[in-house]
């Protein structure tokens, strides 16, 4: 059970911080109402809790019953259920079919109530790659090193700034478990987000993932990959 939600903890990372650009080309006003309503889902947060957040006083319309414990109504894509662990997914289209947000639940097997465990808010975009892109670009002769900070990834970029995120992700599972079953299970906490920066090739871009120091407050990057600009990513 652990490899199986690790891979799918990773899956969302991988493929999925609140964080604005003050540039001109800052994030839209749709875009920023979404990111403002996604961070009002905090992990911990019950189904019904969750639910409330999203439809107000019609909120207990869309809950049921399913083993014991208040679930959505919604069809979850993927449940499980193990000796150690039991989690339900909820896949979130928006109005405008422009992001989607994901939600992972977690329960012990015993326990009555999900909490949440993981979001995840991806926004697409009208280019091939289909995922919205920084405007920065790495600046010529420079490059994008592991463990970099924020400030020192914006300093090899032009512009001020890191532009638009594409994805942004929260894990938390320690509203469920002590910290002695996280560590049995391999679960822990932590935020990431992911950049798709322009390169001085016009056919090329710069994917890079960086994760929360949660020590020094800020992110840090641990890994990066150029990418062709039309390839599909999602």
């Amino acid at each position: 059970m652990r490899k199986n939600i690790w891979k799918y903890t990773l899956m969302l990372t991988l493929a999925t911080s609140i964080v604005f650009s003050g540039t001109a080309n800052a994030a839209t006003t749709q875009e920023k109402q979404v990111t403002t309503a996604f961070a009002k889902y905090k992990t911990g947060m019950t189904i019904a809790e969750f639910a409330k957040q999203r439809y107000g006083k019609t909120y207990k319309k869309h809950l049921t019953k399913k083993n014991g414990r208040t679930i959505l109504k919604e069809k979850s894509p993927k449940e499980e259920t193990s000796k150690d662990l039991d989690f339900v997914f909820y896949f979130i289209p928006g109005k405008q079919e422009t992001n989607y947000m994901t939600f992972l639940f977690a329960s012990k097997p015993k326990d009555k109530v999900y909490r949440l465990a993981l979001r995840s808010l991806e926004f697409s975009g009208e280019n091939p790659m289909g995922v919205r892109q920084s405007d920065k670009q790495l600046k010529r002769g420079k490059q994008v090193e592991y463990d970099m900070t924020e400030q020192q990834l914006d300093n090899v970029l032009t512009g001020k700034g890191l532009g638009d995120w594409m994805t942004w992700s929260t894990t938390d599972f320690s509203h469920s478990f002590s910290k002695q079953e996280l560590k049995k299970m391999g679960l822990g906490e932590g935020k990431t987000k992911i950049y798709i920066f322009r390169t001085n090739h016009p056919n090329k871009r710069l994917q890079v993932h960086m994760t929360f120091d949660s020590k020094k407050k800020t992110y840090r990057v641990d890994w990066m990959e150029n990418i062709s600009s039309t390839q599909e990513l999602y």
